[in-house]
């Protein structure tokens, strides 16, 4: 397995997404963090901000020498490229995402979450491990992990539960699961963790012609929003980079757009201004959605407005400088003083109290 230090660098981490949450991968290959089924949702793996107690789901080769990363052009899609002493591996990770032909509106129905992770050996041969350690609402409950075929685990605890698939056969070990095996040039090992809704049980079995469709689609459906973007000057890539990550935190249902899709991770290591960013600031949000405007995207722009439209209504002096992504009000701020933090800076937080501010600049920015 590939070596990881605690607490990675925060640079170190790319971005997967569906529109409803995301994930962040460590170059390690390891899901440090992600919360189901929105951004502002408990985690699931949250081991960014606690390396013992917060859960992680890792994949990658064994004898690691070097590791590259990228985007597959045009969209959200991450690829890390492993040489490890004896081949080279490409692990490919993505949330599936259906197009919808770019209709943005208000549609709060259960989305069919899943992470996808696929490892491809291109070269030599390459031994894998893959593990997951789902630890629910901020890690706090460690949930039961067990089998409902040779390779699907599930896993469940509080009101959250998970199923693990992977082509390869799965063992329950300490609370989490773990699959292994070996890769010779051309093959492939896929996993699916997917979220479950209402308790069930039933934990889906996954084909690789299937999985291989899903890539498909996600990939089409980020071509094709990229397609979209009208700017043709200087350093495109890098603005449409820029879009693509605000499209991300783009909480589709309704509109809104996170900060950021973290909580916790300090402005200073081992300081204590560390805040929950998972709502949507009416002026922050504004200016990200006018830079999706110029680049061509109306249909954000649109399903911002109304948005906006529905979480302001009420008095004037009732107007905030923060909603939730539903259009949530109170979003009070607590402290879970059971976790590490980042690299030890505390204390973690998940809410915000800034909701309460007065800043008469938000009048402003709704203009």
């Amino acid at each position: 397995m590939v070596t990881q230090t605690e607490s990675p660098p925060i640079a170190d981490y790319g971005l997967i997404g569906d529109l409803h949450s995301c994930a962040l991968i460590s170059k390690a290959g390891s899901i440090d963090w992600c919360c189901l089924p929105r951004f502002d949702s408990a985690s699931i793996f949250g081991r960014i901000l606690d390396w013992d107690k917060g859960g992680y789901f890792q994949v990658a080769p064994t004898g690691i020498q070097s590791v590259e990363r990228r985007y597959i052009p045009g969209t959200n899609v991450l690829e890390t490229t492993f040489v490890t002493d004896s081949g080279t591996a490409t692990l490919t990770d993505f949330m599936p995402i259906r197009d919808h032909s770019h209709e943005m509106g208000p549609r709060e129905q259960a989305p069919d979450q899943q992470i996808v992770r696929v490892l491809e050996c291109s070269s030599g041969s390459v031994h894998y491990r893959m593990e997951c350690y789902p630890r629910f609402e901020y890690g706090s409950i460690v949930p039961h992990a067990h089998h409902s075929s040779e390779n699907t685990g599930f896993a469940h605890g509080g009101a959250d539960a998970i199923s693990v698939w992977c082509s390869a056969p799965v063992r329950v070990v300490d609370d989490g699961f773990l699959a292994e095996g070996d890769l010779s040039a051309g093959q492939k090992m896929w996993t699916v963790v997917a979220y479950q809704y209402r308790f069930s049980h039933q934990a889906s079995a996954w084909d690789e012609a299937e999985l291989s469709q899903l890539l498909a689609e996600t990939i089409g459906y980020w071509e094709n929003w990229s397609s979209i973007c009208t700017y043709t000057g200087k350093n495109r890539e890098a603005v449409l980079r820029s879009a693509l990550t605000l499209k991300a935190l783009t909480y589709e249902p309704s509109g809104g757009l996170v900060a950021a899709p973290t909580t916790s991770l300090p402005e200073v290591i081992g300081g204590s201004r560390n805040w929950d960013y998972r709502f949507t600031w009416i002026r922050d949000a504004s200016f990200a959605l006018y830079g999706l405007f110029i680049l061509g995207y109306t249909a954000e722009a649109r399903a911002f407005k109304e948005w906006l439209e529905w979480a302001s209504t009420g008095r004037a002096r009732d107007l905030q400088i923060m909603y939730g992504l539903g259009g949530e009000k109170r979003l009070t701020e607590i402290e879970l003083p059971e976790m590490m933090g980042y690299q030890h800076s505390r204390p973690v937080r998940i809410g915000n109290g800034a909701y309460s501010q007065f800043q008469l600049d938000v009048y402003g920015e709704i203009l």
